[in-house]
């Protein structure tokens, strides 16, 4: 099994571990009786280990073997879903057991960040960056889908308020995400070429390219994670959707990632990243808007919704991913991604606990959740403009957006429209099939 297989096989594990516990944790949450705080708290712990662990993750992967460093943590950030698991009938003080443990999970998990993107890097040429990173985006929504599916199907079989359900599904997937992890010992590792000791200075110090990205990124975190951990809350509270259809939402969500990952990984192949990237941010503005026009009545709607999320956020993630690493340098990539990290992830802790905050005590003209979709719609707009400071780094010559954009919909006076309409009737096929 070559490298970029075993990525891909590796990747597919992790999305169906992930599918089956961290996807549903927020729900897992408010079935022991969570509050909009918890569960921005519970939002931001990614991100906090994210930034504990991204100076000693680089240097571990600059001294040791990565593969090794992936293969032991990983396991142990998945095992420790177990006291996870366990919390509603082993500890008085449920929700806090959670919250700490999921912390101690996600810094095992966290640590092993630079060695992973360096190992990702290692096994495919820029040229081909962007088809593999969609593809490697598509595996992801392929389990995550199947993942996600069953497990709303799953928990459709205990009371809503019932631990156990969600308790037996997390242990599937702690052997699920194992098994990911320990196959990267596989993994025909190349030595990496920076093994000098770096000192802390270094960690602070951006060349003027990554700063304007890391500057995009910090203010875009922000936008969108202020609302994020409050999707769930909104579906599963607001609109009183079941966890079956939940599941389902979710994974029209990555779904949708599917479709639209080939088209957009050759999007950035031939045009460049910064312009896909500036459609994604613009395109994710609008969802929480989307989700405002939603009644329990009208819950259907939140499958166009989860439509032009998936495609939007599919744009983002894969341009996103390949800015970072063309703006990093092969030598010192480690070093630079967990600098990057460094800085990307501080909003990421602040924003999930402010909106929750928020949405539990502010009012200017509506109130709750709904006011916290609208704030992050108007950030994420506006972080857009911080991508125009940035130079392409791939493409011969800079393309605008509205040149892509039509090239992605092969735009023209006369079909434009119906290429539009068979592209929605392919859609709803997939969907119904």
């Amino acid at each position: 099994m070559n490298n970029k297989r075993i990525i891909l096989t590796q990747t597919a594990l992790w999305a169906a571990y992930d599918g089956l516990s961290s996807l549903f944790l927020a729900a897992y949450a408010l079935a022991l009786g969570a509050d909009n705080i918890i569960i921005g708290i519970l939002g931001a712990l990614p991100f906090l280990a994210s930034i504990i662990t991204q100076i000693p993750g680089a240097d571990l992967a600059q001294h040791l073997p990565r593969t090794k460093i992936y293969a032991i943590f990983a396991s142990i950030g998945r095992l420790i879903w177990i006291p996870i698991l366990l919390a509603p009938f082993a500890f008085t003080e449920p929700i806090l057991a959670v919250v700490i443990f999921y912390l101690a999970a996600r810094i095992c998990e966290t640590l092993t960040d630079p060695a992973q993107t360096t190992l990702i890097a290692d096994s495919v040429s820029a040229h081909e960056r962007g088809q593999f990173t969609s593809l490697r985006l598509r595996t992801i929504g392929i389990f995550g889908i199947g993942a996600m599916t069953l497990g709303g199907l799953w928990l459709k079989q205990f009371p809503k308020e019932s631990p156990i359900g969600f308790a037996l599904m997390f242990g599937l997937a702690v052997l699920i995400g194992l098994c990911s992890s320990l196959l990267m010992l596989r993994y025909k590792e190349q030595p990496y070429p920076d093994h000098e000791n770096h000192t802390i200075k270094e960690f602070f110090t951006l060349t003027p390219e990554l700063r304007r990205f890391v500057t995009f990124a910090v203010f875009f975190n922000f936008a969108f994670m202020l609302a994020s951990p409050f999707f769930t809350v909104y579906m599963l509270k607001n609109l009183g959707i079941s966890y079956e259809f939940y599941g389902i939402v979710s994974s029209v969500t990555v779904l949708a990632q599917i479709l639209a990952a080939k088209t957009i990984g050759k999007l950035t192949d031939r045009f460049g990243d910064k312009p896909v990237a500036l459609l994604g941010v613009l395109g994710t503005a609008l969802v929480p808007i989307a989700f405002l026009g939603i009644t329990p009545e009208r819950a259907w709607l939140l499958i166009p919704a989860h439509l032009l999320s998936g495609t939007v956020w599919s744009a983002v993630n894969i341009a996103n991913f390949n800015l970072l690493l063309d703006l990093t340098e092969p030598n010192k990539r480690a070093l630079q991604v967990a600098e990057y990290n460094l800085y990307a992830n501080v909003p990421l802790i602040i924003a999930p606990v402010l909106g929750g905050w928020l949405s539990e005590h502010a009012v200017l003209i509506i109130s709750g959740i709904p006011l916290v979709f609208v704030l992050s719609s108007i950030l994420r707009l506006l972080s857009a403009t911080l991508l125009f400071r940035i130079k392409e780094p791939r493409a011969k010559q800079e393309y605008s957006a509205t040149h892509v954009l039509r090239e992605a919909i092969h735009f023209h006076p006369n079909k434009g429209i119906v290429h539009g309409i068979h592209a929605v009737k392919r859609v709803a096929s997939g969907l119904l099939r």
